[in-house]
């Protein structure tokens, strides 16, 4: 069996107030390490199902989850679709993950204005 942190992340991410992923954009997507590091978050909720709005969701293990950011480096050819594919997609994730998606910029946006988002939010 491979051992790494994911237990001691987990315990982080659902006492924190944001998680914010970082990743290039690779063939229009986030990077395939993002989404298995997002999968292992998947004990953070019951594996009882819950109908809401007439879709299946996981049922909340806790009180509370942290907020679900995602800033992005675009390649030379992404486009508008894809930005909205995966903003969908995070939206999506953290609709399941009992989440919110706040945040979805560029890594080429000022920090200043990355910093502000997550204040405000």
């Amino acid at each position: 069996m491979f051992q790494d942190d994911t237990i001691k992340i987990r315990n982080k991410v659902v006492h924190s107030d944001w998680v914010i992923f970082l990743s290039p954009l690779i063939m229009g997507f986030t990077s395939a390490l993002l989404k298995k590091m997002q999968d292992k978050f998947i004990p953070l909720v019951h594996p009882y199902i819950e109908l809401v709005n007439n879709e299946c969701h996981h049922e909340k293990r806790y009180e509370q989850y942290p907020k679900i950011g995602l800033v992005y480096a675009r390649e030379k050819d992404t486009d508008d679709e894809d930005l909205k594919i995966v903003s969908d997609i995070y939206s999506r994730f953290a609709l399941n993950f009992k989440s919110e998606f706040k945040l979805f910029k560029s890594i080429d946006e000022p920090i200043e204005t990355l910093t502000h988002e997550i204040n405000i939010h």
